[in-house]
């Protein structure tokens, strides 16, 4: 694989690399910064193969990535003794640091890429979708973290079997934090479970929001990747919730394909909406003047009739829309199309385990290891990391002012 090994044990390691990733971060995910050559920092990784690892560190110091593998008892023992004697304390910012300070970002920035997966009804496979979207994520190494969102249902409890002593009604009502509701699950990703009820997220009031965004931001550093799956509909809380995140994905199918253009309109509006006061009040914010929501055809015939279906929209999109509209525009792009396997889904159903892991193998599972891959393969034309200058001060502002 062309990779080094490394005995942490007996390589001299500088206080200068050191200093690039906070000892939390590097102990968290067992990680020894070893040296800098040239711009190229050289780490010890117990698994240097993982791709979205070695992306996820070179966001958080700044550096160009030289993975070397080395056993992750000494990585553990090295990195005690380096952090713990002070070789990383006090020594100069990160990169990734100064690079916050340089753009006036907020603190968490670096933290998890945030998906939102959001549908017009139920019944299109949006919560299917997010579990098998999680399990492909988690599958390349990152360490993701799956939310159910829709407060009213606790769906992903029902299709999972999991049913936690705490959920996210707990943290928003009483006296719980936010790690409490923390479940990490036998598919590979952690999760926060929703519950049974009347309350919706559309019903938040501000205190509500404040004290979640306040919480997840800090929860969000631990993650490469989370994963909303927020409740149907187009309520105005809802698409904030869906407009806040790095990637808004819209689910729909052949069948309720009007139903999956009227969601995209109605993000569109809000988008524009949100983007205009966003200026307003941010004295540095510069609006981005063009809303790419990431289509999924869901219960295709085939791969073709998905891209079919996709060309609908976007024709529908620009008569109607773009070509009434002044500076603002929408472009859909097009995640993928997930054939129907209605026998699949019905096993799973039953056995209460993600398609991904029951059959790893059949398209369903192929189509969203696909689409995955837009996400954690730098080799793809399309990195959503660059979307926004701000991310989380975007999903911050958006959910915590009166907008």
């Amino acid at each position: 694989m062309n990779i080094p090994f490394i005995d942490p044990s007996n390589a001299e390691v500088e206080p200068e690399a050191l200093a690039l990733l906070d000892a939390q971060v590097a102990k968290r995910r067992g990680v020894l910064p070893i040296r800098i050559v040239d711009d190229v920092l050289l780490v010890a990784m117990a698994a240097p193969e993982e791709r979205i690892a070695v992306k996820s560190l070179e966001l958080l110091t700044g550096c160009k990535i030289r993975p070397a593998a080395a056993p992750r008892k000494a990585i553990d023992e090295a990195l005690k003794k380096a952090y713990d004697n002070g070789n990383g304390n006090g020594a100069r910012p990160s990169r990734s640091q100064s690079k916050k300070a340089d753009t006036k970002e907020s603190p968490g920035e670096t933290g998890a890429f945030s998906i939102s997966v959001i549908s017009n009804k139920g019944g299109v496979g949006k919560t299917h979708f997010s579990i098998n979207m999680a399990c492909a994520l988690a599958d390349t190494g990152a360490k993701v973290l799956l939310i159910d969102a829709d407060l009213g249902s606790a769906d992903i409890s029902n299709k999972l079997g999991i049913f936690p002593d705490h959920h996210l009604m707990d943290f928003l009502e009483k006296d719980k934090e936010m790690t409490d509701l923390v479940f990490p699950c036998e598919f590979g990703f952690d999760l926060i479970c929703g519950t049974y009820g009347e309350f919706k997220l559309a019903n938040l009031y501000y205190a509500q929001k404040v004290k979640f965004i306040k919480h997840f931001q800090k929860i969000a550093e631990d993650y490469d990747f989370a994963v909303f799956d927020l409740g149907a509909g187009i309520a105005r809380t809802v698409l904030d919730f869906a407009l806040g995140a790095d990637a808004t994905i819209i689910v729909t199918t052949p069948q309720d394909l009007i139903s999956g253009y009227a969601c995209a309109k109605a993000g569109f509006s809000r988008y524009k909406e949100l983007e205009e006061k966003l200026e307003g009040k941010l004295n540095d914010y510069q609006p981005t003047l063009t809303f790419s929501p990431m289509m999924v055809m869901n219960q295709t015939k085939d791969l073709e009739q998905g891209v079919k279906l996709y060309d609908s929209i976007c024709k529908t999109a620009d008569k109607s829309i773009n070509g009434n509209e002044g500076r603002f525009s929408i472009k859909p792009e097009y995640l993928g199309a997930i054939p129907f396997d209605k026998e699949t889904l019905r096993k799973v159903e039953q056995s209460r385990k993600p398609v991904f892991r029951d059959f790893p193998y059949v398209k369903v599972s192929q189509s969203i290891r696909h689409m995955a891959k837009r996400f954690h393969d730098t080799d793809t034309a399309y990195d959503p990391r660059v979307k926004y200058r701000h991310a989380f001060r975007r999903f911050r502002a958006i959910l915590t002012q009166k907008m």
